[in-house]
């Protein structure tokens, strides 16, 4: 069996693989695979298929998209939750400076929006970002993404500590990236919104800060509001994130998270709930449970919204 061919045969199976890791320790189970020619195949939680020199080069870029398109399918079938296709790191590399922000890129003139890699001052490692280098000022990293329901979000605490989706659609860039970000510098936050009727509306924060996973990964700060969407969010602060499995909120008698299919900051439950089931359309006039895309202060809690960016920056300076 050739070397792509296994690859890519590993990749096809690795639902039926990943399932048996989920036992003991969901967190931090790991499956390494050495194949020919001192390749390596590490799959973390975050999938990363790691090829030698040759492999990238000599035209075989095609069988390298076929590869990250496996992968990218098992994503949206929701049995990985992230996948990343990173050529091979030479030795003399492994001390490569990475710019640490969407907005160090753009500063060092770089103004075209995207998907680079960044490494933030607590991250062990690099990863792939979707840089937004012209919205109000540039220099933006997009930490959700939401606008045709392609990618389900009613996912348990592991997807959402290390992220899913595809980075050139929806997705959710990792509670474990976001806190890493807002820690290593003070971060401002921009949410954008869409409705039903394709009116846009913002929501824009001089400061943004969650805690770390020991501590719920908790709404730690948020405050400097500005914006037409009005403040559904500061709410929040002081509330813990919540999945379908890890029931943080503060309500008794039940689950936020499974109550309304999502996950997020909620408190008893909330007036945000940006990932919301997608559904795209306007509740009939009877009021309703708020099952979608919600955020009260720019839409009709009987309303769904039709899509949302979260973005954050290093702010100022």
């Amino acid at each position: 069996m050739t070397s792509f061919a296994g690859l890519l045969l590993i990749c096809v199976i690795l639902g039926v693989v990943y399932e048996g890791l989920s036992a003991e320790n969901p967190v931090t189970k790991q499956l390494d695979i050495t194949g020919e020619q001192g390749e390596t195949i590490n799959f973390p939680l975050q999938v990363s298929i790691t090829l030698g020199d040759e492999d990238v080069s000599k035209g075989n870029e095609g069988n390298l998209k076929n590869i990250f398109d496996q992968c990218k399918y098992l994503v949206g079938s929701s049995q990985i939750p992230f996948c990343r296709l990173n050529p091979a790191t030479k030795s003399s590399e492994a001390d490569k400076t990475y710019p640490k922000s969407c907005k160090e890129i753009m500063e060092g003139g770089i103004n075209k929006s995207g998907v680079y890699e960044i490494k933030t001052l607590l991250s062990k490692s690099p990863f792939a970002v979707l840089c937004d280098m012209e919205t109000r000022g540039g220099g933006w990293t997009h930490i959700q993404k939401r606008f045709d329901g392609s990618q389900n979000f009613y996912l348990p605490w592991r997807d959402y500590k290390f992220g899913f989706g595809d980075l050139e659609r929806e997705f959710w860039i990792g509670l474990e990236n976001i806190y890493h970000m807002t820690t290593s510098e003070r971060s401002e936050l921009l949410v954008e919104l869409t409705n039903t009727n394709n009116s846009n509306g913002y929501a824009q924060y001089t400061s943004f800060v969650i805690g770390p996973e020991k501590d719920g990964y908790i709404l730690k700060e948020l405050r400097g509001y500005s914006g037409d969407a009005g403040d559904s969010l500061t709410s929040h602060v002081g509330s813990k994130f919540s999945t379908l499995d890890v029931d943080l909120d503060k309500r008794s008698e039940y689950s936020c998270a499974q109550k309304y299919g999502a996950a997020w900051w909620y408190n008893k439950c909330f007036d945000s709930n940006l990932n919301g089931k997608f559904m795209n359309i306007v509740f009939s006039e009877e009021p309703l449970p708020p099952y979608g895309l919600s955020w009260f202060t720019f839409s009709d809690p009987n309303e769904n919204l039709a899509g949302s960016r979260m973005m954050i920056r290093p702010y100022g300076g």
